[in-house]
């Protein structure tokens, strides 16, 4: 055990002296490895922000497609990369001119809501890149509109709009799938027709609406003749029935019936018997 301790004594003495006189160039090589940390502390320890998921890019591999990296801390080589990606919800707003059928130019605002895949992140890093707002979401809503718009003519862009945002919604879900990109909506915010074409749409409008509105009352007023007509023929055939059941035998009946039930009444009267076609006579008191 002596000559251990002698012999690990010996070594630390050795050790010493060689760093006193290595000590300038330790200094050196500590410093170099803090610079070198801080240098590279923001390419090695990565941090994803609520909202965000990583892609990571090897120097020595490329693009890792089957993995995200989630939020939180990850610590990484310096001579690899990460791409951090907003996977939540983005709005664009945009215009554009497109030709109607006819060939006429329409003027359309839009925006797009729209998400990228977060299970298809790597593949939309690798062949699309961080830039794929401009590179696909765009170009493809753009070019759907064209040809939904390019399928309908003026007057039925005016009373289709909400089946043209539909059918606009659906086609750009269909491209933007294809391409690791979700979408949520297209919203059609405005149409813009040239100022006499849209004139010249709203007054047939308004005069389909006036057609419209002369044809309910001719209706209205047919029905309504046809209901006079049957009332009057309700009233004559009960004219008709009430002429063929009276006789002046029934009217004398009813007359006296008239006669008798007046003159039990509290209000005073004459009463003179045998006037005209044997029906009595009612006078008043005064």
């Amino acid at each position: 055990m002596k000559r251990i301790r002698e012999w690990l004594s010996g070594k630390r003495r050795r050790l010493v002296a060689f760093l006193r006189r290595q000590a300038p160039y330790v200094m050196i090589v500590c410093l170099a490895v803090v610079f070198l940390f801080i240098y590279f502390f923001d390419h090695t320890v990565i941090s994803i922000h609520s909202g965000q998921l990583g892609v990571l890019w090897r120097r020595l591999g490329g693009t890792v497609v089957h993995t995200v990296y989630r939020e939180g801390l990850h610590i990484i080589l310096p001579i690899n990369r990460m791409y951090i990606y907003n996977v939540r919800k983005q709005r664009i707003s945009d215009s554009i001119d497109v030709l109607t059928v006819d060939g006429l130019t329409v003027h359309v605002e839009y925006s797009v809501r729209f998400f990228p895949n977060p299970d298809l992140l790597p593949l939309l890093h690798q062949k699309v890149g961080p830039d794929y707002a401009n590179v696909v979401v765009r170009p493809e809503v753009r070019s759907v509109i064209r040809t939904v718009f390019g399928q309908y003519k003026p007057e039925e862009i005016y009373t289709s709009q909400k089946a043209i945002q539909e059918r606009i919604s659906v086609l750009s879900k269909v491209r933007l799938e294809a391409r690791f990109v979700s979408l949520d909506e297209v919203p059609i915010e405005k149409i813009s027709l040239p100022k006499k074409i849209a004139d010249a749409i709203e007054a047939k409008l308004a005069q389909q609406q006036l057609d419209g509105e002369y044809v309910y009352r001719l209706a209205v007023a047919q029905k309504e003749a046809e209901r006079k007509i049957i009332e009057a023929k309700g009233h004559q055939a009960y004219n008709e029935m009430v002429s063929r059941s009276l006789n002046p035998m029934l009217l004398q009946w009813h007359g006296i019936q008239a006669t008798e039930a007046l003159a039990k009444s509290s209000n005073a009267k004459v009463v003179v018997v045998g006037g005209k076609d044997g029906l009595p006579l009612i006078l008043g008191k005064e």
